[in-house]
This record gives structure tokens, C-alpha cells and sequence, in this order.
């Protein structure tokens, strides 16, 4: 089975529609969203897939009722904070990650076979007794990157999708790392 994930989208509709056409193109079946979605209108860019669709709130998305209400209209369940998701006979869960320590508790629980966390932006993908994954952004304007992933369940193997490339924040207001 393919999930698709993805994680940090910031009211960037545009990018949001490319990666839900790209896991339509690659015939994921599944979509976790790590959560700040933003505002509750970006969840119309779900509307029209066919497959599973979870997502969980991140540290931005102030209007939670609105969001839940909006992602419910194109078939998506909400989370909350956290969520347990089996698919394929894997556990996984599935967080925005701001709190570190609560991340590294669950990749250390044995509870789950895949941990899908965002919250910073750098794509990562950390092999161990959990699988981590932070599929990176789909604002593009944190690190310069638009990034998705897509897990196979069997294997574990995760690919990361390049999206393309924005002017980072530092670029645009002149500041250089």
C-alpha cells in the first residue's frame, strides 16, 4: 500500500492541489497531513480524492472547529492532536511533532512501526525500531523546498518528492544562514 505524506502546507493552496495530484498520479491510496493545514479553506483542496484521509492539528491552525468542519466536507477525519492509524498491518502514528520529547517517547514505545511527525520543516527520514518520517514542507518558504513523501507499507521504503522550489524567508528578506 502508498501513503502519501505531508506535513506544514501554510495556507499554500497551490502546493497543496500539486501534491494531492501527485498522489493521485501515483496511485496512493492513503493521505496523513502532519498538521498546519492553516485555514480551514485549504481543506478544499482534498475534494475530489477517493481514498483514506487523515490529518492532525499543528501549532498554526488556529481554527480547529473550522478545520474540522471543512475536512469533514471532503471526507477526511480529523485527528485531533494525535492519531493511531493501522494501514496494512502497520502502526502508525501521527503528530505535528512540536514537542520533542513526546516524539522520542513514541518512537522509542515499540507501539508503532512509523512515526509521521512535521512542525520543522526539514525533511527527514530515520530508520530504527520506528521508522520517523517528516516529509518536510508543502509552504516552501521555510527552507526554499516544496517536499512530500510516499511510504511503501511493506517495505518501509520512503521516497521523498521534490515539488519544486521557493524563495526561502532568509532569501526574501536578504538574509543569508
Amino acid at each position: 500500500m502508498l501513503i502519501g505524506i505531508l506535513s506544514d502546507s501554510h495556507d499554500n493552496f497551490p502546493g497543496l492541489m500539486e501534491a494531492v495530484e501527485i498522489f493521485k498520479r501515483r496511485k496512493v491510496e492513503m493521505i496523513l497531513h502532519a498538521g498546519d493545514v492553516v485555514a480551514p479553506g485549504m481543506c478544499y483542496a482534498f475534494e475530489g480524492w477517493d481514498g483514506e484521509l487523515f490529518l492532525v492539528y499543528g501549532n498554526n491552525d488556529g481554527d480547529r472547529v473550522g478545520l474540522a468542519r471543512d475536512f469533514g466536507q471532503v471526507g477526511g477525519e480529523f485527528l485531533e492532536d494525535f492519531g493511531e492509524i493501522e494501514a496494512a498491518g502497520r502502526r502508525i502514528a501521527l503528530l505535528h511533532g512540536t514537542y520533542e520529547p513526546l516524539v522520542r517517547a513514541l518512537v522509542d514505545s515499540g507501539a508503532f512501526d512509523v512515526v509521521v511527525r512535521g512542525h520543522d520543516h526539514n525533511v527527514r527520514v530515520v530508520p530504527g525500531d520506528a521508522l520517523v518520517i517528516n516529509p518536510g514542507e508543502v509552504w516552501g518558504h521555510f527552507t526554499g523546498r516544496k517536499t512530500v513523501a510516499i511510504l511503501e507499507t511493506r517495505s518501509l521504503e520512503t521516497e521523498i518528492v521534490e515539488m519544486g522550489s521557493s524563495p526561502s524567508i532568509r532569501e526574501m528578506t536578504g538574509r543569508r544562514p
